[in-house]
């Protein structure tokens, strides 16, 4: 019962690298010189008791990223205090993070 056991996790573990190796191969093949820079936009509003972890979980998707050149920007659409305390000593650990108003944010874009 055992090897059956050991058996379909090496199964499952086969299949799930040759799908990585696929995204990866998938990836180096549509490379551009000029990829840019990738921002990923959070929009936070109201009392939200997850929001460090939503912040620490959008950071470890960037970090997922294949070319790095990515930014996650938090927008402040009406956070309360208690939320927006809990974003700003986020964003000072982890320096990825913007965390701007409605009207930053084509700055920070560049626009």
């Amino acid at each position: 019962m055992f090897e059956i056991f050991i058996k379909i996790v090496f199964v499952l573990f086969t299949i799930l690298g040759m799908v990585e190796a696929f995204r990866i191969f998938l990836f180096w093949l549509l490379k551009t010189e000029k990829s840019g820079k990738f921002c990923l936009i959070l929009t936070m509003t109201g009392h939200d008791e997850d929001a460090e972890l939503v912040l620490r979980s959008a950071c470890e998707r960037l970090r997922w990223m294949p070319d790095r050149q990515a930014e996650l920007i938090v927008v402040d659409c009406g956070m309360d205090e208690e939320t927006r305390r809990i974003c700003e000593l986020t964003c000072f650990d982890l320096p990825e993070i913007c965390l701007c108003r409605p009207d930053e944010v084509n700055n920070i874009l560049g626009l």
